[in-house]
């Protein structure tokens, strides 16, 4: 993992251990049933877990789309000011996918 300032220090995700399984369902699921899965989770959690899935490039949209379900102070608590910025303003970012159904 890059200590760039662009990635969360090694160290910052093990305050926050990932279950692997929750990470397999949440990138297997259709977006009602990722929300289901995160709507009973903490905000501070669902930012762990943004920040773990931004860090790992094939995990990377996930992250961007639990990352939408936090705010920016939560984020940035999270992964630090750096990525948490990084995140959040990302997140916040409408995919191009989205905007040409719109404009069609």
């Amino acid at each position: 993992m890059a200590l760039d300032g662009n990635r969360p220090h090694p160290g910052a995700l093990a305050n926050y251990p990932i279950p692997i399984e929750l990470i397999a369902s949440l990138f297997k699921a259709d977006p009602g049933e990722r929300d289901r899965l995160l709507s009973n989770m903490p905000v501070y959690g669902r930012a762990r877990i943004a920040t773990y899935c931004a860090a790992h490039a094939r995990l990377e949209e996930l992250g961007l789309q639990v990352a939408r379900t936090c705010d920016e102070a939560t984020l940035l608590k999270a992964a630090g000011p750096k990525v948490g910025l990084d995140l959040f303003t990302r997140s916040r970012i409408e995919p191009v996918d989205e905007i040409r159904l719109r404009a069609a």
